[in-house]
């Protein structure tokens, strides 16, 4: 049997950042472990069924896809009838995820507003993750989504500026505009620990040589990194 992986590793962290910081500003409890692990699993299972979508040839996806589909259900069903609310939070990420489906079986996956829908759907796991210990969403949950998404739409930009786009003097511009609005509008409305999440970012794109990142390899070792700084620099200043 063949175990298909997600390639997009940037897509990992997409998945992994959201949603451990709705765990931790909704208070870490154990049950955000076994979710999580349940999500994790469900998200390998886009790999075979997207390969399929792609190429219907594929008929050897189904094995690895019913063994991942499996254990996320098994994983995260009990927390759901337990907690009906997190189901609606998943019908609400449904049409996203059915959208990016929708967009690889077109085979317009680069497109830059495919990579916006998939942000918005995995940065909302932010908000399963809060509402799994939290009797309610409360308003900072979307707060903290709403700079999740920001901070990875960044992060596309940059990607795509050194691969795809990385003749494109006109997007080079736009990547460098919004990098510096994320920096410059949470400094004038004094969320400071905002900016400063965002300046790692916006110094990464001006200072890091492209001459180290010119392999998938290296640019998504740098994301990961920049990601893990977010990821400290927004639960910190929660926590301070």
């Amino acid at each position: 049997m063949k175990w298909y992986i997600p390639r997009e590793h940037g897509a990992w962290a997409m998945l992994i950042v959201p949603y451990w910081i709705g765990a931790a500003i909704s208070g870490l409890h154990w049950a955000h472990f076994v979710f999580f692990a349940g999500l994790f699993a469900a998200y390998f299972a886009q790999a075979p069924l997207l390969t399929y979508i792609r190429n219907p040839k594929h008929k050897d996806v189904w094995p690895s896809f019913f063994i991942y589909i499996s254990a996320g259900l098994l994983l995260t069903v009990p927390f759901i009838i337990n907690n009906p609310a997190l189901l609606l939070i998943g019908l609400a990420i449904l049409p996203l995820f059915l959208l990016n489906i929708y967009f690889a079986r077109t085979k317009r996956e680069r497109l830059f507003i495919n990579d916006l829908i998939a942000i918005i759907a995995l940065s909302s796991l932010l908000l399963m993750a809060y509402r799994l210990t939290e009797p309610a969403l409360q308003l900072e949950a979307f707060f903290y989504l709403f700079v999740t998404v920001l901070f990875f739409t960044a992060s596309v930009f940059h990607v795509k500026s050194l691969i795809r786009e990385k003749k494109n003097q006109a997007f080079h511009k736009k990547s460098l505009i919004y990098h510096s609005l994320v920096v410059a509008v949470p400094l004038l409305m004094q969320l400071f620990f905002v900016s400063a999440a965002f300046l790692v970012s916006l110094l990464k794109t001006l200072f890091v040589p492209k001459k180290y990142l010119r392999r998938p390899m290296q640019i998504g070792i740098v994301e990961i990194v920049n990601s893990a700084l977010f990821f400290i620099i927004i639960v910190g200043a929660y926590y301070m």
